[in-house]
């Protein structure tokens, strides 16, 4: 057994009993949706706002408005203000590198925390995400959260399994949320998000 197979051996079982601890955390996020609470309290909890920016954003990027709005909730909970010690700012939490790198590339203009600009880029770098990791939400998502730079060094490791394998709790809790949360706005308001949102 080689040091590499034997360091994800050990790192896989502790990985599985976080991947538990997760699972655990999302069946107590599903809770309201599994006991019928009612609509307006799961809308109080998956907020929809911008969903005509939200809809067109992703139609130009052919990306599904459910997906973004998960994006949204887990950067953000939908507050426009939101600002991280990082220095990612606005709904999508983008930094102002990454703003610059995707409006030099795409050409939107505007400040890049003003929210409905902040969404069209977000959005058009998850598509640009998804197009350099062939389709994978999940390698998607965590290149959103950790870079390009660390994904791309993870996906190097033979035997790197996407499911399994982040090494960043961060990452890994990010993946899953931002996945769980675009399942609930599509059962809340739609894979479009064009359900009554009253």
């Amino acid at each position: 057994m080689t040091k590499k197979e034997r360091r994800y051996g050990r790192s896989r079982s502790r990985r599985r009993g976080l991947l538990a601890l997760l699972a655990v955390l999302a069946g107590l996020a599903a809770l309201p949706f599994a006991l019928g609470a009612p609509e307006t309290v799961r809308k109080a909890i998956y907020p929809l706002r911008y969903e005509e920016t939200i809809r067109q954003a992703s139609r130009e990027n052919g990306l599904e408005p459910a997906f973004v709005a998960g994006v949204i909730h887990t950067e953000s909970r939908f507050r426009p203000d939101a600002e991280s010690s990082q220095g990612a700012y606005g709904l999508m939490q983008m930094i102002p590198d990454t703003a610059e790198f995707v409006q030099q590339r795409s050409g939107i203009g505007g400040d890049f925390r003003e929210p409905r600009t902040n969404i069209r880029l977000g959005t058009w770098y998850l598509a640009y995400l998804d197009e350099r990791y062939g389709g994978n939400e999940r390698l998607m998502l965590a290149a959103y959260n950790s870079g390009e730079g660390t994904v791309d060094g993870w996906i190097s490791d033979e035997g790197f399994d996407i499911s399994e394998d982040i090494p960043f709790q961060e990452t890994r809790q990010y993946v899953e949320r931002s996945l769980e949360a675009r399942q609930r706005y599509e059962d809340l308001y739609g894979e479009d998000l064009r359900r009554n949102t009253g």
